[in-house]
């Protein structure tokens, strides 16, 4: 770059003649022009700029155009002083002036004879410091995402890698940021442009979309409703896939809704279950814009239309009393249960902290461990009592509905293990790492096509391994040996686990008919107090029933009948005890149409696969020509004969611009996008009392306030206030009596105080402080009361031949409890 002398200082790009545009210089297009320009201002170190054409009178058809220097034009400042007597409002840009009225430029103008173009006019100097090459490939023109980077953009954006993660996977791609050919702010540009050019037709491409893959796959299920306004209101949709999983491993199902998986807030409602490996696999979904009973009776009414094996037999949700009425409604047959997880979470919040402390566990257990519902009702009453809520309202509504949640009422319910709708949490947790609330309806399928795709692809390893792999035996029991070849490895672990408990229990017969002999199963090392586990022989049906009912519940043989085989020398496990859903086999005889399977991408013809193998192939060539001038200059030779071989190929496809594309969509629309609701989901997650009081600041337990500078020792509510005592002290106690401890209880001010009184012998007959109230005969015992103006936390007080030392807690009325003594 040369520097002229003079005022005003010009800069000349240093670059060869060869390389340097000439008046006279034809071309083909104006596109060939532009491009000439742009590789000479890349060379030169500036960014060509487009600017303005004329045309002809006659043909309207542009007869002259001028490409200029990036920095050509006038500063805001010079354009507002012009504009300074216009009416129109000024705009303050928040970036910096990038004009300085340049003047390097060069324009082309149309032969008469020819449809090519030539050079008329060219200025090389320029009045601003030219980039070096370090910097060049910042500057705009030489930037630009190109088609393959598009397709890659949306692809990683498909997988949820984030942008700025895309341009490092396209910085180990190209070498370094110098070489990608675009910036971060390039390809966060051109992503905007496509939310811009798709919104106001998102629901009716997404309704397309599906539309389309029904009419491919006819085993493929969709539906959809539109409000008055034909504005998109719910949908459901299920593939074949789901449909054949529901026809094995539908009598279980969870259903619960999710929020936070689109910028409409429209609430996602999948239906899922549990497969042979235990893992969680999706029936189906839908799409729903509020949470009306009539709103899930509809989308239930799709479910039980998509599956052909009809309602499950049993169905968990949370304690929702739309989805409630809706499920009484559609499936009346089908048993339904509350999340059990849910309301046990509820417990902290609806009782109180002491309460809660003392008596939740004894609570719990009676939930968790009741076997039978007539002793769940009788634990329940003893538990109520002794924690003095038999009055609570909320544990007695939860006790009317005692059998929708309550273990005890379903242990003769098959449930897949489940107990919890937690299965529909883990899948709603799966998904959301593939989908946002900021992902538009088109991007939402997409994305969670491939989340579905790699939830169906772990179902497919487990195939794999039980195929493949064998699990090991723990012991010689011909029983084992069989059953590992039927379970599945997932199932297998748990009957061995079974199997290896076994051995710890012992059976007695304790009764025998006719037709049924009862027998107890106890553990070997249990105490008195243990209560046996009762099992049933059925003599003529030859079957077995336990009372933990967990074969009627998990669909696996429990420890105690697993005793009972081992000691009646039952060597194989009957068939009436496999459940076939937990076996190698449950698919097998289940309705598959090999030409309805997903269709699998050739990896050669996809595009990502393709761009990587020709960046291998010509990172490789370039490599190794790099490494001499002559290698240099014959693949420079190469890749000229490559590049006009391309351009007969003619892959580039002329395609409408946005503006097309966006009038050609609009005049197709019929159904608008929905409008952003709010659901009781939206907005940041409620937290429970417990979360609150943990995540706020430190509390003073004498005032009972967060976030405050004091503590007990140094309260001011406790410094200002003094508190009667009344203390009651047996004058006639021995000598040798031990240390003694009386509590008593006296409500005032909201709240309860808790005395502690400490007694022991004292010769010293001098009260500290107090004043003697009332004297009481009771037999041979003198009892004693006083009053003490208590202003510090422990004070101690001696009196005749005793020494009392008084220690105060508060309950305070806000139903925290201080065991550390301190005063209102």
């Amino acid at each position: 770059m040369e520097e002229s002398s003079g005022d005003d200082q010009s800069y000349i790009p240093q670059v060869g003649d060869d390389r340097k545009p000439n008046i006279g210089m034809r071309f083909e297009s104006l596109e060939d022009a532009y491009s000439y320009y742009n590789q000479y201002a890349r060379e030169s170190g500036f960014s060509a700029r487009i600017s303005n054409s004329k045309r002809s009178k006659k043909t309207s058809e542009v007869v002259w155009k001028k490409f200029v220097c990036f920095k050509e034009g006038q500063t805001d400042e010079v354009r507002w002083s012009k504009e300074a007597n216009s009416d129109k409002p000024r705009q303050n840009r928040a970036r910096r002036d990038i004009r300085c009225g340049c003047k390097a430029k060069i324009s082309v103008v149309k032969e008469q004879t020819d449809t090519g173009w030539m050079i008329s006019t060219f200025v090389e100097n320029h009045n601003h410091p030219l980039a070096t090459p370090s910097k060049v490939h910042l500057l705009r023109s030489h930037r630009s995402v190109s088609v393959s980077k598009k397709a890659l953009s949306q692809q990683f954006a498909e997988a949820n890698i984030p942008t700025c993660q895309q341009m490092r996977i396209f910085e180990i791609e190209h070498g370094g940021p110098e070489n990608i050919g675009c910036t971060e702010r390039d390809l966060r540009n051109y992503q905007r442009s496509l939310r811009e050019e798709h919104m106001g037709m998102d629901a009716e491409t997404f309704v397309d979309f599906l539309q389309s893959e029904k009419d491919k796959y006819s085993t493929f299920f969709f539906d959809y409703e539109t409000d008055s306004d034909n504005r998109f209101s719910r949908c459901f949709w299920a593939d074949s896939v789901s449909r054949r999983a529901n026809i094995v491993f539908g009598d279980v199902m969870v259903f619960d809704t999710t929020y936070n998986t689109n910028k409409y807030g429209l609430i996602f409602a999948p239906f899922v279950g549990v497969n042979h490996h235990s893992q969680t696999i999706l029936f189906g979904c839908g799409f729903l814009s509020d949470e009306r009973t009539e709103s899930f009776v509809w989308l239930l009414g799709k479910f039980l239309e998509a599956m052909p094996s009809g309602a499950p037999k049993l169905i968990i949700t949370d304690q929702d009393p739309a989805m409630t009425k809706a499920i009484a409604q559609v499936f009346p047959q089908t048993v339904h249960r509350y999340c059990l997880w849910h309301i046990l979470n509820k417990f902290p919040d609806k009782l109180s902290p002491v309460i809660f402390r003392d008596h939740y566990q004894s609570i719990r257990s009676v939930i968790v461990h009741s076997t039978t519902s007539d002793e769940f009702e009788e634990s329940w009453k003893g538990v109520m009592e002794s924690a003095g809520l038999v009055q609570d309202d909320w544990l007695i509504l939860m006790y009317d509905l005692r059998h929708r949640w309550v273990p005890a009422y379903f242990l003769n319910v098959f449930s897949a293990g489940i107990s919890s709708s937690q299965r529909s949490e883990s899948s709603h947790a799966f998904f959301k790492r593939y989908i946002s609330n900021k992902n538009a309806l088109m991007d939402f399928i997409v994305r969670f096509n491939k989340a579905l795709r790699n939830q169906r692809h772990n179902e497919l390893v487990a195939d794999h391994i039980d195929m493949n792999e064998r699990p090991k035996v723990m012991s010689n029991w011909p029983m084992e040996t069989q059953m590992v070849k039927v379970y599945t490895k997932t199932k297998w672990l748990e009957f061995q686990k079974e199997v290896g408990q076994s051995h710890h229990y012992y059976v007695e017969q304790v009764s025998t008919g006719i037709e049924f002999w009862v027998y107890n199963v106890m553990n070997f090392q249990a105490s008195f107090s243990s209560k046996p586990r009762m099992l049933t022989h059925d003599v003529q049906k030859n079957d077995v029933y336990c009372s933990c009912m967990k074969f009627q519940f998990d669909g696996i043989p429990c420890r105690h009948m697993l005793a009972f085989f081992r000691v009646n020398q039952v060597f194989h496990l009957p068939d009436k005890y496999i459940l076939k859903r937990w076996t190698q086999g449950a698919k097998v005889g289940a309705l598959f149409t090999p030409s309805e399977q997903n269709v699998i991408d050739d990896p050669e013809r996809c595009l990502m696969s393709r761009h990587w193998n020709l960046s291998f192939r010509s990172s490789a060539l370039i490599d190794a020509a790099s490494m001499t001038e002559e290698g240099t200059k014959f693949l420079h030779e190469q890749f000229d004969n490559i590049d006009c071989k391309m351009k007969d190929l003619n892959i580039c496809i002329p395609s409408r611009n946005a503006n097309e594309n966006r009038r050609f969509m609009d005049e197709a629309i019929t159904i608008i996008d929905p409008c952003v609701i709010r659901t009781k989901g939206c907005g940041k997650r409620l937290k429970s009392s417990k979360e609150k009081a943990t995540s706020k600041g430190r509390q003073c337990r004498g005032c009972g306030r967060r976030g405050v500078s004091h503590d007990k020792r140094n309260c001011p509510n406790l410094l200002e206030q003094e508190h009667i005592i009344k203390v009651t002290v047996d004058e006639n106690a021995t000598s040798d009596q031990k240390l003694s401890k009386v509590t008593g209880l006296n409500e005032e001010n909201g709240g309860r105080d808790l005395y502690s009184l400490f007694i022991r012998p004292s010769s010293s007959k001098d009260a500290e402080e107090g004043s003697i109230v009332e004297t009481k005969n009771r037999g041979n015992a003198k009892l004693l009361e006083f009053d003490i103006f208590a202003r510090n936390m422990a004070r101690k007080f001696e009196y005749l031949d005793w020494m009392v030392s008084v220690s105060h807690s508060r309950i305070c009325s806000n139903s925290t409890f201080c065991d550390v003594p301190c005063l209102l």
